[in-house]
């Protein structure tokens, strides 16, 4: 069993620095194996130079991560246009380079790498005219080139609908014919978005999720767990962040959504709780005490 945990960092104009509330000894406390570094468009740098952009960063990280994380791969500049060609060869692009960096750093701690775009229909043509999607060739020869490397590729994408089967995580069968972007990843962590009231029903989300995977033979798709700080009082994007209660509640059904559907919790999970320890030391305590698990 693997525990994903978002750990979010932000650049300062000289600097990195953690945007997370506590230590790497806590996160690892609170039961997270792997942290995902990443953070918003405006705080990883663009310089333009994809080798400067990613040799900063990750001299920062092999002087401050100690555990295993994966690292994002930025899809936005802070103005939120693409880093690269989105139609264009991966081959000398923007994300090969900061790829190359990374695979020739020596750092033991790295893992794989994260895909930062979360648009779960990127390959779909009306996405890529809008610059928010990318064409599937160039996602399959990034994951050709982090596998050769030895190491790991996964996504996060946002899934707030029903039809899971229609995103671009599974294959698309109909003209224009997509692949499944679960061919590419060694793990997907499907966000329901259900905490922040884009869909209504987790436990008929998660049924749909299990139908696709075992439909298309996708068994490394699985759920990313989201809370925030309003569960402990704070602001945030709960869709009743002015009831901490029923925040709480929220973030423990998709633990609960799992027992019902599978009888279990997924082996691999992923989880957003904002920046703040305690928004996990809060769910979990909950889940203790009504579900009889862990949250994490």
């Amino acid at each position: 069993m693997a525990n994903f945990g978002l750990w979010w960092i932000r650049w300062n104009g000289s600097n990195y620095e953690s945007r997370m509330s506590g230590s790497l000894n806590e996160f690892r406390e609170l039961g997270f194996g792997y942290a995902v570094v990443l953070g918003q468009p405006a705080h990883i740098q663009y310089t333009g130079d994809a080798e400067t952009d990613a040799y900063n960063l990750s001299e920062y990280l092999s002087e401050h991560m100690n555990m295993p994380y994966y690292v994002t791969i930025p899809f936005f500049t802070p103005s939120k246009t693409p880093r690269g060609n989105i139609t264009g060869s991966f081959e000398g692009s923007y994300w090969e380079k900061w790829i190359n960096v990374f695979t020739g750093s020596s750092d033991p701690n790295l893992r794989g790498f994260y895909w930062s775009l979360e648009n779960a229909w990127m390959f779909k043509q009306d996405q890529i005219e809008r610059g928010v999607g990318i064409s599937h060739e160039l996602i399959k020869e990034m994951s050709q080139k982090i596998h050769s490397t030895g190491f790991e590729f996964i996504w996060i994408p946002s899934v707030p609908t029903m039809n899971i089967e229609g995103t671009n995580i599974f294959p698309w069968y109909y003209p224009p014919n997509y692949p499944g972007a679960c061919e590419y990843f060694d793990y997907i962590f499907a966000q329901p978005n259900y905490y922040m009231g884009r869909i209504s029903n987790i436990n008929g989300w998660v049924l749909n999720l299990e139908g696709s995977k075992l439909k298309y033979n996708c068994w490394n798709v699985f759920m990313e767990m989201e809370a925030d700080e309003c569960v402990i009082g704070g602001g945030g994007n709960c869709k009743t962040c002015s009831d901490s209660n029923n925040c709480t509640k929220l973030a423990s059904d998709y633990i609960q959504a799992q027992i019902n559907n599978i009888g279990r919790k997924y082996s691999q999970r992923a989880y957003y709780f904002g920046v703040t320890f305690d928004v996990v030391r809060h769910v979990d305590s909950y889940c203790r005490n009504n579900l009889g698990v862990s949250y994490v």
